[in-house]
C-alpha cells in the first residue's frame, strides 16, 4: 500500500479477553520496532475472521437482509478477506448472479478459494487488487459491499473505484465498527462514527442514506452514486425542435 513500508510489524489490539494480540500492522524501523500503527488487519490472523463465534455479534445473513441485494445480481465484496460475507452473498444472488471477492491480500483469497471449492454451486470469483485499482470493468456490478473495511482505507481510491464499477442504479453497502472501546475489533482511534463515515462517502462520490444498527458493535449504511441522482438537463426549445 502507498505510504506503508514493505517491512511490517503487527499493530496492537485485543481479542476475546485480556490477553493482547497483535492484529493490526504498521511500519517498522530498521531494527524492527513499530513506528506507526497501520489500519490494515494482519492476514496471518485471518482465521479469526471466519470463526463461527463471530456470527454471534455479526450475523451475515441477518445483516445482508438489510441491504438491496437480489437474486441474479452481480456483487463486488470489496475487502472480502477469507469470505465471511462472500459465501452468504453468493447464496443470495444464486446461480444467475456472481460475487467478485476482492482483497489486497493473497492469503485471504487463497482461504476463500478453498472454502468456495467446497460449494461448487456458488458463483464466486476471487480477485487480487490494490486500493486504487479494483480489477473489474466500468459499470459491471449492481452492488458493492464493504464490511469492516471503510475505517482501514488510506485514501479515497477504493471508494472511487467502487463508484466506477457500479452501474448507475447500483448502491454501496457499508458495515463498520461503532466508535466505542472494546476488547475485540480495531482500536477505537481507527474507527469512524456514522457521521464520519457519511462524510467520507460523500467525498468519495456517494450520497449516503440514514445509518442503521446491524448488531451490538456495528452500524450499516447504504449509499447511492452521487452522479446517478443528478437531474437531467432540460432541453432548450431549439434542441426540442431539431
Amino acid at each position: 500500500m502507498a505510504g506503508v513500508s514493505p517491512r511490517r510489524a503487527k499493530g496492537l489490539s485485543r481479542e476475546d479477553g485480556d490477553r493482547p494480540k497483535r492484529l493490526w500492522r504498521g511500519e517498522v524501523d530498521a531494527g524492527g520496532s513499530p513506528l506507526a500503527p497501520s489500519r490494515k488487519f494482519d492476514p496471518s490472523h485471518r482465521d479469526i475472521l471466519v470463526d463461527p463465534d463471530r456470527a454471534r455479534y455479526l450475523d451475515p445473513k441477518a445483516i445482508l437482509a438489510r441491504f438491496p441485494i437480489r437474486s441474479g445480481d452481480a456483487v463486488a465484496d470489496i475487502g472480502s478477506g477469507p469470505g465471511f460475507f462472500t459465501v452468504p452473498i453468493a447464496e443470495v444472488v444464486g446461480h444467475q448472479g456472481r460475487v467478485y471477492a476482492i482483497d489486497v491480500e493473497e492469503p485471504m483469497l487463497e482461504d476463500l478459494r478453498a472454502r468456495v471449492a467446497e460449494r461448487p454451486e456458488l458463483c464466486v470469483t476471487a480477485l487480487r487488487s490494490i486500493e486504487d485499482a479494483v480489477p473489474l470493468p466500468d459499470q459491471s456490478v449492481d452492488f458493492a459491499f464493504m464490511a469492516c473495511v471503510l475505517h482501514e482505507l488510506e485514501g479515497l481510491g477504493t471508494l472511487r473505484e467502487a463508484s466506477r464499477i457500479l452501474r448507475p442504479a447500483g448502491a454501496l453497502g457499508i458495515v463498520d465498527w461503532k466508535k466505542i472501546k472494546q476488547k475485540i475489533g480495531p482500536p477505537r482511534e481507527h474507527r469512524l462514527t456514522p457521521h464520519e463515515a457519511e462524510e467520507l462517502l460523500r467525498r468519495g462520490g456517494f450520497l449516503p442514506k440514514k445509518p442503521f444498527e446491524v448488531g451490538p458493535y456495528h452500524y450499516g449504511l447504504v449509499a447511492q452514486l452521487r452522479w446517478a441522482r443528478a437531474p437531467k438537463r432540460a432541453k432548450s426549445r431549439r434542441e426540442s425542435s431539431r
